[in-house]
């Protein structure tokens, strides 16, 4: 107290500076704060007398964006996870109709899914016999046997195609020359490699009667089948029933007749998918009340009579298929 009475201005001065400091502490977080961090780690006297120049006291109200600052600043690493975590667009980039960034995105064209989904259709088309006239068989080739040189000697359709041989069978189908191409003769594979078909008759298979099995007859077959289409891949294919015997003949051969016949024809007609291949069976005219061969159509109960292939031709123009 001495001191103070005899050094009043220092004690004053002292006492002010006490009184700063405390208010500068506790106002260290709160109104002189951006003092004491603008001018680094300066006494708390020095941040309350930087504040009091600016007209900010100890009962001044903080600033909001203070306030603010310091909540960011505390909690900026919280906020930003939380922001990363509540990100709709980030978590789902296709919710607005955006693909991902890293997401490639392949649109097909319309036109060329439509074409692509009207050649799956056409390829999975079957179709049905309809009637057709002889220009039909402009572009047609008859594949066979005596039976079908018959047809080519008899039928009158000269604007066909013929590869047809007197005891061609299956086996022989693409080795034996029997097509006569400018003066010499070739096979029919060769033949195939050198023309173009639009439509392809296969009847074979009365020769093949006494060899093997109808196992082994069929693979022949079918391979015979499959090179046909590899060699015209655009042809259609008709797979022709062989024509039956007639009764007597089926009753006392062995051999050939016509219920062995029916079981290679049920066999060929399973080669059919109405799509690319056809099964045909002129049977279905040629034959009596009794199943067998029509006595009156055949010289030899094997063989048409010349005058009845028109019979065959009538049965090809109502079994007609137009893609």
């Amino acid at each position: 107290m001495k001191i103070i009475k005899k050094f009043p201005f220092f004690s004053t001065i002292i006492l002010l500076g006490i009184i700063f400091t405390l208010i500068g502490l506790l106002g260290r977080n709160g109104v002189y704060r951006e003092y004491r961090e603008k001018s680094g780690n300066v006494p708390l006297l020095a941040s309350v007398f930087q504040g009091l120049s600016e007209g900010r006291f100890p009962w001044s109200s903080v600033k909001k964006d203070e306030v603010t600052a310091d909540q960011n600043d505390s909690g900026d690493d919280t906020k930003k996870k939380d922001t990363e975590k509540k990100d709709p667009d980030k978590d789902n980039p296709d919710k607005k109709g955006q693909p991902a960034a890293t997401e490639s995105v392949t649109t097909q064209p319309a036109e060329d899914t439509e074409t692509a989904e009207s050649g799956q259709a056409d390829a999975d088309k079957t179709y049905e016999f309809t009637t057709v006239d002889q220009s039909y068989f402009d572009d047609a080739l008859f594949i066979g046997d005596s039976r079908t040189v018959g047809l080519h000697d008899y039928s009158g359709w000269d604007n066909a195609t013929y590869y047809a041989s007197i005891g061609l069978t299956v086996y022989d189908l693409f080795t034996k020359p029997i097509v006569e191409e400018n003066g010499t003769t070739i096979t029919i594979e060769q033949a195939l490699t050198e023309h173009k078909f639009g439509k392809i008759y296969l009847m074979i298979g009365i020769n093949e009667m006494g060899t093997g099995t109808i196992d082994s007859f069929m693979e022949t077959y079918q391979n015979a089948v499959t090179r046909l289409q590899e060699l015209q891949p655009d042809a259609i294919l008709f797979v022709e029933g062989i024509m039956y015997v007639k009764k007597e003949k089926s009753d006392t051969d062995p051999i050939f007749n016509n219920p062995n016949i029916q079981a290679r024809n049920d066999r060929i007609a399973a080669l059919a998918d109405n799509k690319k291949i056809f099964y045909i069976d002129v049977n279905e005219v040629v034959t009596d009340e009794t199943g067998n061969l029509n006595p009156e159509y055949t010289y030899d109960e094997v063989h048409l009579l010349g005058r009845y292939y028109s019979v065959w031709t009538d049965f090809l123009l109502a079994h007609g298929i137009v893609r």
